[in-house]
């Protein structure tokens, strides 16, 4: 089941999100059986996050950070 917290910190945008990992670069967030299709994680630090189980249906991953890489 996905951290209520983490997931509101999510639903604020990548500003937010990105600035949130920059505090917290050891945590993995848990967005564990989520339901987050048709979202745009464009621009958005997702190193760490635990995604096992989350609707990923038609999310867009374009210019997501993955351990550093774009």
């Amino acid at each position: 089941m996905a951290v209520a917290k983490h997931l509101a910190l999510l639903n604020q945008g990548p500003e937010v999100w990105n600035a949130w990992r920059e505090v917290n670069p050891k945590l993995r967030p848990g967005l564990t059986g989520a339901k987050l299709s048709g979202r745009d994680f464009s621009k958005m630090d997702l190193k760490k996050v635990n995604l096992s189980g989350a609707d990923l249906s038609s999310v867009s991953f374009r210019g997501r950070t993955w351990g550093g890489r774009t």
